[in-house]
């Protein structure tokens, strides 16, 4: 997404680079000597070559003939053509090529903009790394903070430190003990002096590394905590840090000594926290709310906190990053922006130090220039450790930064961030995660730089972790994790420093729009990290294909002629957001002030093959949105407008042999408004603030999207009361009421526009039968056909074609009839009850065996009561009647004989994050859904409601939206928290025409549900006649590898695991009848519940009595036993074939009790012989063997 636009680079840095390389050198082809024959095209480059000396380990200067005058930019793109890949771009006064590896040969060559023709191609190896690298010195210990008070001790935690054995705490600045014993925690007793009220104290802990025969090394002391005893000061800095329509996410400065905050809502005490953190949710759009919050401890209780003023709907983000290279060419300044528009800045980009060295060329430590003091730069004037953070541009940031500084008089309420990485410069943000001292480091440098920039925050920009961003980029397999872990590291660091700096500091991330991202980023855990992130919903099209695709449409176009077109658009983005775990309240909308462009494009223009890239306003192939709207009504430019993806475009048959502009106009940011406010987002980001000079992108917002507490009054309403009013096989009907000062209404099927009326009712045609779809509609504006407003959706309605039956009529509409009932709406969980004699009439009189709960979208969670005579009447309707209850776009089935217990049945549904049945998630494996608790409860005589143990055919049907995944690395499981352990769940999955997934989860018991993904990379795999079954049953969640890497194939599988993998592939769940019936068998073993199972089900056996041997190896005649009572226990075992065992040589050798359980499972083709002649009844069975052969059986029994 972002690079970093070409400028003129400080001569310095090219002096020391050029001193550098001036000690010594070793290149293949020297500067100054033919070059390796190349053929060069005359229009290409000339005369490539390498400046002499100029070699070091890590960077080569490059020099060729420069065209034009002193002002001619040259800029050129650098290609190692070993690879033909692509390095970086240098021109006139950037020729250093930096980030190189040491003592490795490289060929380059070099284009002009496009990447043909190419230069000659010079040779040369870079030098051995000769430089002295030091570590990073011991962290402090982190966060330190106060959890407990008493009338005569203080209690205190902290995060350890990496490599410390010990930590020295200090009292009033004198040293008071050493604590060694591994805890990080420490209770101080006070003495009499300092157990008097308004004693002013002040503690803080240091680590230390002591290893016996050498000096022991201490860090620099912990954040520090002071207070009055007796006293606690009042939350300070209090905040609205995002709101969307219905939620307030809170942030204030930690207060030392408090240890809980009090929350208040119009001074109504609404909730508490742990943490310097809140959400206030269940708001109303358009009311005011002020929040105060009260610091507490054990003892004492702090005043109320300043308020803060919050209007749902009224008090959007809205982000915009300001580029540090737009003060050159671009000629913008700070001062330039209207700050009253906007609530947060990103400035971009700073860098990561590596080895001395940024991302590029610039060495990290800056030599001083005694008699310059410019030449000062802050944090960066002595040894800068790997991970520091460093100034991307050390000519300018200062001077930018503080400008932004000093317009905090203006708006005193913007939020300045600096945005780290990008896409130039992530390439070392998988070192800096991947250890804790590098986390530390990095963290500590976060904490240095926003108070040495006196900043509000930052903002990281890793593109991308795991894979992806520039091929330069390190990746890691264990980003995933590692990216949580920096989050937490660095939001602790920022909570400490805020603690002693009475500050809130804002920690965002820029993120990848794909599917991917989602899962390598670990959202859904490291977001609980994050104030919010900034989705990069845009860069779907670019000059890395030839197709003249859209930058950022906002939705599905069937036109478009690309693969995974259902997916990747702005809503696809979004959606993937939200169920990969983020939270609404979590989400900015990234918006682009700039398009895409393409030359050489027959008419018309749009979706055709292009042969060129016009030169842009900066960089080829991309026009600022201040430009593209002076072209319109010259060069044959005119503009276009795409009713399904709602963007704009311009296309001229005369400039260039056709060129197509894609860009995102003031219509579109009508609809990007709607989608935040329908999705209930947290406002908008833009990239970046430049492109739009004439503001009306940022106005546009503005109005749409308020940040300054005042509704926009004239915002159209959503369309209220849709409804279904006619169902066909191949058609729905739907009507709402209308909406003041709307034109028309456009309608939309699971998300993709299919047509607008100026009616209150629309026909959707062309639809499949028996299938289901999401259908909703917004209103609209006109004025002179141009659209002036756009509402947020109106209620999504799920409906369901009528089915065509075998004989070819059409089966009429299943009307599902919604049950009478009563809602209680408490804060935490809404109670709907069905009302007995309404139920139990509507059920009787039905010929309809379908019956429905639909709860409201705003319902926290539910308890669902149904009286024991309703369930009885339901019983009574036939064996086909059920109950669906809907809810939040779930719609959960239960046949009647799940709820025929003689008593009142309890249903209760909650949805919470991963994180409530993440734990047990193993490597590989992501979620893509919350966690769905289902409990269904049976009253007993005295009134309690106890789980019912099992479920028989019910069902819990959600649609996950278009992404990359593979319906096959998809599974259901279930969260059983008795156990702690996950089970995988019979999953049925439907790829819709859109791309959306419906899925339909069997759940056979209370438990907690989710629809995982999964992603496993073994090693050890590739073997033919097991590849495919190893695949598939990991994915299936049946087994699993012995580590991230290796599966184990070639090992000899355990009784234990054996078991295991068969219990799972027959989706058998633990009951807590079953009993341990093994002595050793630990019951906290890893395979216990399921040879537990197993045995209660006759599948297995002990060795002998009350001995399993858990560990042993298991026989190839044993396996066909265990195989063949699975047959048994699915009641598809047939009787003993004659003569199929007589072509092996060894049959004689097949324990009796073994030979029919052989007969059945070879006749059936689930094992076979070790060769032609031979089974090997007595070979131990490998771990391929064992999958191969239980995948054929669960084939076996699913045919």
């Amino acid at each position: 997404m972002y690079s970093i636009s070409r400028k003129k680079v400080l001569m310095i840095f090219l002096t020391f680079a050029l001193l550098i390389g001036m000690f010594s050198n070793t290149v293949a082809v020297y500067a100054n000597e033919p070059a390796v024959p190349t053929a060069v095209v005359p229009e290409a480059p000339q005369n490539l070559r390498i400046v002499e000396g100029s070699i070091t380990h890590n960077t080569v200067t490059l020099d060729w003939d420069l065209v034009g005058d002193e002002e001619a930019p040259n800029h050129i793109q650098i290609f190692h053509e070993a690879e033909d890949k692509y390095l970086t771009y240098g021109n006139r006064w950037n020729k250093i090529v930096g980030g190189l590896q040491p003592e490795t040969t490289y060929r380059l060559y070099i284009t002009w903009d496009s990447k043909k023709p190419k230069s000659n191609v010079i040779e040369f190896t870079t030098l051995a790394d000769a430089s002295e690298y030091k570590e990073a010195p011991l962290p402090a210990p982190l966060n330190f903070q106060v959890t407990d008070v008493t009338a005569s001790t203080v209690s205190f935690k902290w995060i350890g430190s990496p490599s410390a054995n010990g930590y020295d705490f200090y009292a009033n600045g004198k040293w008071i003990t050493g604590i060694w014993d591994g805890s990080n925690t420490y209770t101080y007793t006070l003495t009499e002096e300092q157990a008097i009220a308004s004693t002013e104290l002040a503690f803080h802990v240091g680590a230390q590394s002591a290893v016996e025969g050498q000096p022991t090394i201490t860090s620099v002391p912990s954040n520090t905590i002071k207070f009055k005893w007796g006293e606690l000061s009042a939350p300070q800095d209090v905040q609205a840090v995002t709101a969307n329509l219905t939620t307030a996410a809170l942030g204030w400065a930690p207060v030392a000594g408090a240890t809980n905050y009090k929350i208040y809502q119009n001074d109504e005490l609404i909730g508490s926290s742990s943490e310097n953190r809140y959400t206030a949710t269940g708001l109303q759009e358009g009311e005011s709310y002020s929040f105060t919050v009260e610091a507490s401890n054990p003892l004492w209780q702090s005043a109320k906190s300043n308020a803060a003023v919050v209007v749902p709907g009224a008090n959007y983000t809205n982000v915009t990053y300001f580029a540090a290279w737009s003060v050159y060419d671009r000629q913008f300044q700070p001062a330039d922006m209207d700050v009253s528009k906007i609530t947060h800045i990103n400035y971009s980009f700073a860098d990561v130090c590596w080895e001395k060295f940024g991302t590029g060329s610039t060495p990290c430590q800056v030599e001083i220039d005694e008699e310059d003091d410019s030449t000062i730069i802050p944090l960066q004037n002595r040894y800068v450790y790997d991970g520091e953070i460093v100034l991307g541009d050390q000519e300018k940031d200062i001077e930018s930064l503080q400008a932004f500084t000093n317009l905090k008089s203006v708006n005193p309420d913007f939020k300045l961030l600096v945005s780290v990485g990008g896409w130039s410069w992530s390439k070392h943000f998988s070192n800096v995660a991947a250890s804790e001292l590098t986390r530390r480091t990095f963290a500590k440098s976060t904490v240095d730089f926003v108070r040495e920039y006196n900043l509000d925050g930052l903002d990281i920009d890793w593109e991308y972790p795991v894979e992806g961003g520039e091929t330069h980029n390190i990746h890691s397999p264990n980003d995933k994790e590692n990216f949580t872990l920096l989050m937490q590291t660095v939001r602790a660091a920022l909570d400490a420093a805020g603690s002693e700096d009475n500050r809130y500091y804002l920690l965002t991330i820029a993120s990848g729009q794909g599917d991917n991202f989602v899962v390598n980023a670990d959202l859904a855990n490291s977001s609980s990290y994050l104030d919010f992130i900034n989705i990069m919903t845009y860069d779907y099209g670019g000059t890395w294909e030839n197709i003249a695709n859209h930058n950022a449409p906002l939705y599905y176009d069937t036109n478009l002629p690309k693969p995974n077109k259902a997916r990747n658009n702005v809503l696809g983005g979004v959606n993937g957001h939200l169920a990969g775990g983020v939270p609404e309240h979590k989400l900015v909308l990234g918006v682009p002030f700039y398009g895409k462009a393409w030359s050489g494009c027959e008419a018309p223009g749009q979706y055709v093959e292009c042969t060129s890239f016009p030169a842009g306003s900066w960089e080829r192939g991309v026009y600022d949105y201040s430009d593209i709207i002076s072209f319109i009504g010259k060069d044959g430019f005119e503009r276009y407008w795409n009713d399904a993806a709602k963007v704009a475009y311009l296309y001229s048959p005369d400039k260039e042999d056709g060129t197509f502009i894609t860009y995102n106009d003031l219509t579109s940011m009508l609809y990007s408004s709607s989608l935040v406010k329908s999705k209930n987002l947290a406002g908008v980001m833009s990239w970046e603030v430049t492109g739009d000079r004439t503001e009306d992108l940022l106005t546009q917002l503005n109005r749409d999207l308020p940040i300054n507490g005042i509704a926009n009054e004239n915002a159209l309403a959503a369309p209220e009361g849709i409804e279904l009013t006619a169902v066909d096989y191949t058609s729905l009907t739907v009507k709402w009421d209308s909406v003041a000062d709307a034109t028309d209404y456009e309608a939309y099927i699971d998300g993709r526009y299919v047509g607008s009326t100026d009616k209150t009712e629309f026909r959707f045609d062309q639809l499949t039968s028996s299938t289901s779809y999401n259908l909703h509609v917004l209103a609209v504006s006109k004025e002179d056909d141009n659209i002036t407003a756009v509402s947020a959706y109106s209620d999504v309605l799920n409906a369901r074609t009528s089915t065509v039956s075998s004989g070819g009529s059409v089966t009429p509409p299943a009307n599902q009839q919604e049950l009478k009932n009563t809602v209680d709406k408490q804060k935490d969980t809404w109670t709907v009850s069905v009302d007995k004699d309404a139920a139990v009439s509507a059920i009787k009189a039905s010929t309809n065996p379908s019956f429905t709960l639909t709860v409201d979208n705003g319902a926290p969670a539910v308890n669902v009561n149904i009286p024991k005579e309703v369930a009885a009447a339901l019983a009574a309707a036939g064996a086909k009647a059920e109950l669906i209850i809907k809810w939040n776009g779930v719609s959960y089935v239960f046949p009647a004989k799940d709820l025929g217990h003689n008593a009142d049945i309890r249903i209760s549904l909650n949805v919470e994050d991963q994180k409530s049945a993440g734990a047990v998630l193993k490597p590989g494996m992501s979620a893509l859904t919350g966690a769905i608790e289902l409990t269904v409860a049976a009253a007993g005589a005295n009134g309690t409601y106890h789980a019912v143990p099992q479920l028989d055919g019910a069902k819990i049907l959600l649609t996950l939206p278009a992404s990359n995944i593979a319906e096959t690395q998809l599974s259901g499981i279930v969260y059983l928290p008795d156990s702690n352990s996950f089970r995988p769940v019979a999953t049925k999955i439907v790829k819709q025409a859109d791309g959306s997934l419906k899925v339909e989860l069997d759940a056979p018991v209370s438990g907690i549900y989710m629809v995982v993904a999964t992603s496993f990379n073994y090693t050890d795999t590739n073997i033919s006649w097991a590849s495919d079954a190893i695949n598939r049953a990991s994915s299936q969640l049946i087994v699993f590898g012995e580590s991230t890497e290796i599966f184990g194939s070639s090992s000899q599988i355990s009784r234990a695991e054996f078991v295991s993998i068969i219990v799972r592939g027959l989706g058998l769940l633990p009951n807590n009848a079953e009993q341990q019936t093994f002595d050793d068998v630990d019951d906290q073993s890893l395979y216990a519940e399921d040879i537990a199972i197993a045995s209660a089900l006759g599948l297995v056996n002990g060795k002998q009595a009350g001995k399993f041997d858990p560990d042993g190896t298991i026989s190839r005649q044993e396996m066909a036993v265990v195989l063949y009572r699975a047959l048994v226990l699915r009641n598809q075992a047939g009787s003993a074939q004659d003569n199929v065992l007589d072509h092996f040589n060894d049959n004689a050798q097949f324990s009796t009790y073994a030979i029919d359980a052989i007969e059945q499972i070879v006749a059936l083709n689930i094992m076979n012989g070790v060769s032609a002649t031979r089974f090997n009844p007595e070979g131990n069975v490998t771990k391929a063997q064992a999958v191969v052969a239980i995948m054929r059986l669960l084939d076996k029994l699913e045919s």
